[in-house]
């Protein structure tokens, strides 16, 4: 589980800026919302963002992705630019360097992992583990700029053969993290196992607004061998007042039609590569699937192009639950109020809470301020976003802010007692400097 994530120069935020899920000494429903990660340490299980459009929140989310999926990236060629972007809203920042730092639990240990990096080199590299309480190195890596080659020097607890230290040296290129050089070198089992299977596996790609869950489902069901994952999504659906009694996935074959192979050719986006395998096939495969409604007419089944958005998300949502509950992963989600009622958001974010048990995460952005009038949501979780007038986003804790126990976040949102809202100007507007020959006048 994550303790803390550190940021600066990363998108709009410039200054650094800390998302902890460390708890406070509030007891509100400290069992259901805090998990034990080593004796005497519990941290929360979620965070929630709220903020005005473009004030940063997607950002927050962002940092955590680019973080997690750059420390297992070996895909990078020497020369290849990383892909971060620093701040760009003044004359110095896009000169400086992006860091991050985290801490993290794995099997009960403290680890700390910082890195500091541009688009083109990683300058800093450094992991620990708080098997006391004072820290031991795993590794630390520097970029030497005389000679413009990485030096890594491992420390004695990291575990590993000095044949496999050096095979590790040997892989890690300036672009690229020890911890990704270590995944694709043969050696033998160490700590880096943890880490390298936590940033692989422990924390799923961010979800946004847009992403397509059914595909993601349907993969998903086909893959559980076992049924396990579709039992759950329709025990999830069915809690939900959903009159949804089961799903069915049909796969079949089509011929590619010249129609078909005209719209493949002019596909935007599709490398050429992939559409001359598509068409050299002749075939394309097709997965669609069925729900089942249970009505006082019978049970009848429905294609899911009938389906509602709403409720195609929400299946969605249940087999990321299903992840959250059973694999314990840590999921960001954009805008998770997308599509759906608030009181089945609310019953997503409860269910989540009262069962996880695994270590899993939830990182959320939502505009849905309906939560903060909810009494079991705990001050701890809630953070907000906003912006300066150089346009650097501040990240705010609500527990930090001062408001008393007795007065309603909600209201004090509303009222701008927390942080700014957007300012809107009157409604009315001279419409006569925007009529033309397009209205006729």
């Amino acid at each position: 589980m994550i303790a803390e994530f550190k940021i600066r120069n990363f998108y709009s935020l410039r200054d650094e800026q800390t998302l902890s899920f460390i708890p406070t000494n509030d007891d509100t429903s400290r069992d259901i919302y805090t998990e034990e990660v080593a004796d005497g340490v519990s941290l929360l299980k979620i965070g929630c963002i709220y903020g005005s459009n473009a004030s940063g929140k997607t950002n927050v989310l962002k940092a955590l992705d680019f973080f997690a999926q750059f420390m297992v990236n070996d895909s990078l060629n020497k020369g290849d630019e990383i892909g971060v972007v620093p701040f760009l809203l003044d004359d110095v920042s896009d000169k400086e360097r992006t860091a991050f730092e985290m801490t993290f639990y794995l099997n009960r240990e403290k680890y700390r992992l910082n890195l500091v990096l541009d688009n083109k080199v990683i300058y800093e590299e450094t992991l620990q583990v708080y098997s006391t309480a004072q820290p031991t190195l795993l590794y630390r890596r520097t970029y030497n700029a005389e000679t413009a080659s990485t030096e890594v020097a491992f420390g004695g607890k990291v575990g590993l053969l000095k044949k496999s230290r050096e095979a590790i040296i040997g892989n890690t290129i300036n672009n690229q993290t020890v911890i990704a050089a270590f995944g694709k070198s043969n050696v033998e089992k160490s700590r880096l196992n943890l880490v390298y299977e936590f940033f692989s596996n422990g924390i799923a790609p961010i979800m946004y607004p847009q992403s397509s869950l059914m595909s993601f489902t349907k993969r998903r069901i086909q893959l559980n061998k076992d049924g396990r994952l579709k039992k759950f999504i329709l025990h999830f659906l069915k809690a939900s007042d959903f009159n949804i009694s089961d799903i069915s996935i049909h796969e079949e074959e089509m011929t590619i039609t010249p129609e078909m192979e005209l719209m493949i050719k002019n596909t935007p986006g599709m490398p050429e590569k992939a559409k001359a395998e598509i068409l050299k096939k002749g075939t394309l495969h097709s997965d669609e699937m069925f729900f089942v409604h249970h009505t006082s007419n019978g049970d009848k089944e429905l294609d899911e192009a009938l389906e509602s958005r709403g409720t195609k998300r929400y299946m969605g949502l249940a087999t990321l639950l299903y992840d959250l509950l059973v694999r314990g992963v840590i999921l960001p989600i954009d805008e998770v109020e997308t599509s759906i009622h608030y009181e089945l958001l609310s019953y997503f974010i409860r269910v989540f809470l009262a069962n996880s048990k695994r270590g899993g995460q939830l990182v959320l952005s939502t505009h849905d301020i309906n939560l903060l009038d909810e009494d079991y949501i705990r001050r701890d979780v809630v953070w907000f976003t906003d912006k300066n007038d150089g346009g650097e986003t501040q990240l705010v804790r609500l527990s930090t802010l001062g408001l008393h126990k007795t007065l309603s976040v909600y209201n004090a949102y509303r009222q701008e007692k927390l942080v700014n809202l957007p300012f809107l100007d009157s409604i009315y507007m001279d419409m006569d400097e925007y009529y033309g020959e397009e209205s006729g006048e």
